[in-house]
């Protein structure tokens, strides 16, 4: 093999490899846009923690359980939504806060808003958000899911999905586009390259 053979093999060669590396980091940017995280299992556990947040003066109305981080910016598009959009009558909405920033002060003074820990939110089985969870007075879940239907979606279907919930018990759940926030999670994605 001549000296041009081989320089036409090693730069065959390297383009290949740059090429694949260049499709694996791609991939890898990706899927932090297009891959949901995991929703909550509809199970006693997450029934039980979340009915803990009720408050007894409400007891018989429908709950909508708002798990927001700080740190999310699919969370504070959230916080915006729910600031600027009319809520149902009928409802308690709680939202449980998690993160080292302090919630908005509107959001606050609308919302009861309870401060929650990472740890807490796995004990729940919670880890991900922005992640909605709907309980019946009963205190069954009737919803465990996200907010769009993909990725920063135009569409923040939470009045839709607390509107069906009351009319069916089998409501489809939207993924689940965010943030990890349970240390699991966050290992488990880690692995991905950031942006």
């Amino acid at each position: 093999m001549g000296r041009l053979q081989i320089g036409g093999v090693v730069t065959r060669l390297g383009l290949g490899t740059w090429l694949g590396a260049m499709l694996l980091l791609g991939a890898g940017l990706l899927a932090k846009h297009v891959i949901a995280l995991p929703a909550p299992a509809s199970n006693a556990r997450l029934s039980s923690s979340l009915s803990a947040f009720r408050s007894s003066t409400t007891a018989n109305q429908w709950l909508a359980v708002h798990v927001l981080y700080a740190e999310c910016r699919c969370s504070q598009r959230i916080v915006a939504h729910l600031l600027s959009t009319a809520r149902p009558s009928g409802w308690q909405e709680v939202v449980l806060w998690v993160g080292k920033a302090a919630p908005d002060p509107l959001l606050e003074r609308a919302y009861r808003v309870k401060r929650v820990t990472s740890t807490e939110l796995a004990s729940f089985g919670v880890e991900a958000t922005p992640l909605l969870v709907v309980l019946d007075p009963s205190n069954h879940v009737r919803y465990a899911g996200g907010y769009t239907e993909r990725k920063q979606g135009p569409v923040i279907d939470d009045l839709r999905i607390l509107a069906e919930a009351q009319r069916t018990s089998s409501l489809a759940s939207l993924p689940v586009f965010g943030c990890a926030v349970s240390d699991r999670l966050k290992r488990a994605l880690g692995v991905l390259p950031a942006p």
